[in-house]
């Protein structure tokens, strides 16, 4: 039956098969589709499809090459650049190059390619119809799936979007009101410094002046008496511009050790200036005392504190009494020079506070602390802000397709490397015998074809080749019905290719197409 059937086709498209019908001629040739038939029914020439030649008719399929696209040998080998069309009927039409026509080999399932050998050719166009229909069952019922799954997807992306708008919306009104809280607080804290700057300074102040008293007694390695140690008097101790521990530690200490005089007893005017100074400095912390004492409403703590200054100037006073009781008794007495004190006049560690300084640094210390709260919460709405914007600048797909991967990374794993690409971010390629990870491209742009762009996207600049360009990633997506890596590839040399299964890629069009399984042409 099937012999038959292929003899009859044979002889229906001899190389010249003429049809008679009163005056018209019609002539079928093999090779040619049945879209250009009408091409090749002139009676008398033949008009080269690139239009560069007219021939006799006869000369087509003659076996020789006329027409420079070799459009007049469709049924030959004649011709290196031609093609010859194999009808399949029942299956799909193909076109082969001419030069397979005759080689003795079956390309066409029909057989129609060896009409000239003795080769007999099954034909195979009715099983591979029915392989055909199978797969493209398959690829329909696979897409049917993936776009139940992708219209969920969808339906999430606007719910995320609406969400996200009023998410947004809340931030900025929470930012708006915290904002005015921070100003609040950085108010309140301006407020609590300022008294605590203040007590602070007078502090400082009082110290400065008592050390300013102590260096006045030695001014020995101040050779030009101006109160001021200077670069030239550093070096003419050290004996040059610097020196090590060693010769520091062995001969210039021992230099200014020397240079130290024994204090003299100071003279009766001396103790009388001194006195002056001490009781100045008395008479001012006696003041911050009372302003303390009246601040705090303790009268225990001003008693206690006017106490303890009353001991201390009457220890001052004795302490000038016996220097004048010496003075006058002409006593020469050995004063121990400033390296033998316990505290050494180059000490410059500072007293602690007072209660009541210490009591306004805590005031101070707490509303920094409650501004800084309120700074941080302000930082931390900023950021939500940003990111809620990032994400909504997103290309997601013109119905939020690809609204699934943002925030998701994805790994694929082969025999040396963990490759990883998070989307709308970056690639990496990571190491599996250790070592740094190395980028192979940042998020970039979608770059699928025209008709459908969102079927590709490009991750570029990533870290640089030795000697070569920087590392790029395209990831190819086709449909599947799990967000997954199937392969990942270089191509070209610091060039990566990434082949990825989503629901997003299905196509509702193919999902919809219905198979015919009872349409056939044989």
């Amino acid at each position: 039956m099937l012999l038959s059937s292929y003899i009859t086709s044979v002889l229906i498209i001899t190389v010249f098969a003429t049809i008679s019908s009163g005056n018209i001629e019609l002539t079928v040739l093999r090779g040619v589709p049945s879209s250009l038939r009408s091409k090749y029914a002139q009676l008398k020439s033949f008009a080269c499809l690139d239009g560069s030649l007219t021939i006799p008719f006869e000369y087509v399929n003659d076996d020789y090459c006329d027409c420079r696209d070799g459009s007049d040998e469709p049924g030959t080998s004649a011709c290196p650049n031609g093609r010859f069309f194999c009808e399949n009927k029942g299956y799909i039409g193909t076109s082969i190059p001419s030069h397979l026509v005759g080689d003795g080999i079956c390309d066409c399932c029909d057989g129609s390619d060896e009409y000239e050998t003795s080769v007999v050719c099954n034909n195979t166009c009715f099983e591979l119809a029915q392989k055909s229909r199978a797969e493209q069952e398959a690829r329909r019922a696979l897409h049917e799936v993936g776009v139940a799954k992708k219209k969920d997807i969808m339906a999430k992306s606007i719910a995320a979007v609406s969400a996200r708008k009023v998410r947004l919306l809340e931030l900025e009104q929470e930012l708006r009101t915290i904002e005015n809280e921070l100003k609040e607080k950085e108010a309140l804290k301006q407020l609590a410094e300022a008294p605590e700057n203040e007590a602070k300074e007078k502090h400082q102040k009082l110290w400065d002046e008592q050390r300013a008293i102590q260096l006045q007694k030695h001014t020995e390695l101040d050779t030009d008496q101006e109160n001021e140690f200077t670069v030239e008097e550093v070096r003419s101790i050290l004996g040059a511009d610097s020196v090590n521990f060693d010769e520091f530690n062995v001969t210039v200490f021992e230099q200014i050790s020397n240079s130290y005089k024994k204090l003299p007893q100071p003279s009766t005017e001396a103790a009388a200036h001194l006195e002056d100074v001490t009781e100045k400095i008395d008479e001012a912390l006696k003041q911050q005392e009372e302003a303390t004492t009246t601040t705090s409403g303790t009268k225990g703590d001003y008693e206690e504190v006017t106490d303890h200054h009353h001991d201390d100037d009457s220890h001052h006073r004795h302490h000038h009494e016996d220097v004048d009781h010496h003075h006058h008794d002409e006593i020469i007495t050995t004063v121990a020079t400033s390296l033998d004190h316990g505290k050494h006049i180059h000490d410059d560690t500072a007293p602690e506070y007072d209660d009541e300084t210490k009591k306004l640094m805590e005031i101070a210390d707490h509303a920094r602390n409650e501004y800084n709260e309120v700074e941080r919460k302000v930082h931390d709405v900023k950021r939500q802000i940003e990111d809620l914007r990032k994400q909504a600048d997103v290309d997601v797909g013109p119905h939020g397709e690809y609204a699934a991967f943002m925030d998701h990374c994805f790994d694929y794993d082969e025999r040396e490397y963990t490759y990883r690409v998070c989307m709308f971010k970056d690639a990496k390629q990571i190491s599996k015998g250790g070592g740094s990870d190395v980028t192979i491209g940042y998020w970039d742009a979608w770059t699928g074809p025209s008709d459908n762009k969102y079927l590709k996207m490009k991750y570029a600049n990533g870290a640089t080749c030795w000697n070569g360009p920087a590392r790029s990633l395209t990831i190819t997506f086709q449909c599947g019905v799990d967000h997954k890596v199937i392969d990942v590839r270089e191509p070209t040399r610091c060039e990566y290719a990434m082949l990825f299964e989503t629901p997003s890629a299905c196509d509702e069009t193919i999902a919809t197409t219905i198979v015919h399984p009872n349409h056939e042409e044989f």
